[in-house]
């Protein structure tokens, strides 16, 4: 049975997953893949579920998981700049939760893309591509309320103040 199958099974079962939850689904995939795996690689698994995954473990709601798109430059810019719109909002309602979960989206679409550039068949072309749609996602980090003006001067859509 593959890792993915078994986490496909388990959380047909479980309302959310915690932190026994994590352990659990370690000691099933041992038994029934036959190989352990890391914590990070099950928790992309999940991610990629409508289960709920606490924020202790690396989770964040539902609605915000595959929002960030790392594709091409076009769906990373429109995803990132409605994220930071999102966070915004969040932050002048005092939503601090909400705003961590638009960070914990994002931060992980960030990992994921790094482990992209990790591939040795990516072509040049597409390395670059995806290395400065990286460098877009550390700007966001850094300043999630100032991106959407710093992507579009980066872009050549808006002119600089003077």
């Amino acid at each position: 049975m593959t890792i993915k199958a078994v986490v496909l099974d388990f959380v047909e079962g479980v309302e959310s997953v915690g932190r026994e939850e994590i352990e659990a689904l370690e000691r099933e995939v041992v038994a029934k893949a036959g190989r352990p795996t890391s914590r990070r690689y099950l928790l992309d698994l999940l991610l990629k579920t409508e289960v709920e995954i606490e924020r202790s473990v690396g989770g964040f709601p539902v609605d915000l998981r595959g929002r960030a798109h790392t594709r091409d430059a076009e769906a990373a810019t429109a995803s990132l700049i409605e994220l930071a719109e999102e966070y915004s909002q969040a932050r002048v309602s005092g939503d601090t939760v909400r705003a961590e979960d638009c960070r914990r989206a994002v931060r992980h679409a960030k990992e994921r893309l790094l482990l992209t550039l990790r591939r040795k068949g990516l072509s040049s072309q597409k390395r670059q591509e995806k290395d400065e749609i990286r460098q877009w996602f550390v700007v966001w980090l850094e300043t999630p309320e100032l991106f959407s003006d710093w992507i579009r001067l980066r872009l050549g859509e808006l002119e600089p103040r003077t």
